[in-house]
């Protein structure tokens, strides 16, 4: 059986912190990675919709992945989710459920990060290269960790020096060349 290329989405659970990009063009994926026991089956995804659904938190991204390789959606692509600062209006974000320290982290969870990577470049036009960002501004549209956006996006360290953007980028074009194919 020949592997899947598109994001199988287990769990949909809107969350209501969104709001209109105004006119803005996406221009990057944003990868995020929070720290979980990493649960068997989809107690992660639903938890993390729950704080996304939670009125003290103010917080959503588009879409999570987790360690086993299942994926939920919470926000729209048309919609701004709230998850990096100055930098929600360009963006789209993917939230990640990593083991512990990072180091654990599964070919299944870099590959469904990728789908959603592949597709999102397909829908938008994102190229799957590294993005850079400076001073609030994007100066290259593609794919940036969370910690690449400094104090406009937030000032926050993940997905964490063990994440290997690379091998998601890898996968992401891998996918994105079947999907042409595929139509």
């Amino acid at each position: 059986m020949p592997e899947r290329i598109y994001p199988n989405i287990d769990v949909r659970m809107p969350s209501p912190f969104k709001s209109s990009r105004g006119g803005q063009k996406i221009r990057l994926i944003v990868v995020h990675a929070t720290a979980s026991r990493n649960q068997k089956g989809l107690a992660d995804l639903r938890a993390i919709g729950g704080w996304f659904q939670n009125p003290a938190a103010q917080v959503s991204a588009h879409a999570c992945t987790d360690n086993e390789g299942n994926s939920a959606r919470y926000v729209r692509d048309e919609d701004k989710a709230w998850h990096c600062g100055n930098y929600n209006g360009v963006s789209l974000g993917i939230e990640q459920v990593l083991p512990g320290n990072g180091t654990q982290i599964t070919d299944a969870m870099y590959r469904e990060t990728a789908r959603w990577l592949a597709l999102w470049s397909k829908r938008h036009g994102i190229r799957l290269r590294k993005g850079r960002v400076v001073g609030g501004r994007v100066i290259l549209g593609g794919v940036v960790r969370h910690s690449d956006l400094g104090i406009s996006g937030g000032n926050h360290s993940d997905p964490g020096p063990n994440y290997n953007l690379a091998r998601v980028l890898k996968y992401a074009r891998r996918y994105r060349r079947q999907m042409r194919r595929h139509g």
